[in-house]
């Protein structure tokens, strides 16, 4: 009589969850977001197709889950590392230090799950989504520090977020060490935050009245 297969183990309803966001990671890395399916997921996984969607409606959910996920935690190291100090030149350093280290563990899956984001629409609008919450926290530390209106402080701080990007690519071809992008970084935005409390003439504006003939 043949030996009977062990019966399968039935996990809590979060790490079950969590177990379909690590190999949707999984799928991602080796084949692309169009690895990510919920019959591939199921299988790697080693459950039902019929389980999966129990937590997930579909591939596109269950991605946008997995972007949440790793923007979270970006999110909860951040605000640590801001509230760790004072002063929005100190704040920004031990912020972008947070995000470095970050990276430095889990760079793969968050660099995969951010590269989603041209070939899928709701994952984009999360981004979106994402990149205004931080912009709105930042905005709000350099409206009190800088004394800016709501406006422009969160104007600047989407300018200021964008270019993160540019310094990942310098960080990542080093170009730089880690503490000279942070130095670099950080005395630029301070200094950009400090010229527009300044309040000096916009762009395309005369700084003295032109006289007419």
């Amino acid at each position: 009589m043949a030996a009977s297969s062990p019966p399968r183990r039935r996990l809590p309803g979060d790490l079950r969850r969590r177990q379909l966001l690590d190999v949707s990671i999984e799928l991602l890395a080796e084949g692309g977001v169009q690895a990510v399916t919920m019959e591939g997921v199921a299988a790697r996984a080693g459950v039902s197709k019929a389980l999966g969607y129990r937590y997930f409606e579909n591939a596109d959910q269950l991605l946008v889950a997995l972007h949440d996920r790793e923007m979270a935690e970006i999110g909860i190291r951040v605000r640590a590392a801001m509230a760790s100090t004072t002063g929005y030149e100190n704040q920004c350093r031990a912020s972008l230090a947070a995000w470095l280290d970050l990276l430095a563990e889990r760079g793969t899956v968050i660099a995969t799950v951010m590269a989603v984001r041209p070939v899928s629409g709701p994952v984009e609008d999360a981004s979106r989504a994402i990149h205004a919450t931080f912009t709105d926290y930042y905005a709000k530390v350099v409206a009190a520090e800088y004394g800016l209106s709501p406006t422009l402080a969160t104007v600047a701080s989407s300018i200021q977020l964008a270019g993160l990007h540019g310094l990942l690519h310098c960080w990542i071809n080093g170009r730089m060490s880690r503490r000279e992008l942070i130095d670099t970084f950080a005395t630029m935005s301070a200094a950009a935050f400090a010229a527009l409390a300044d309040r000096p003439p916009m762009i395309g504006e005369p700084s003295t009245p032109i006289e007419t003939v």
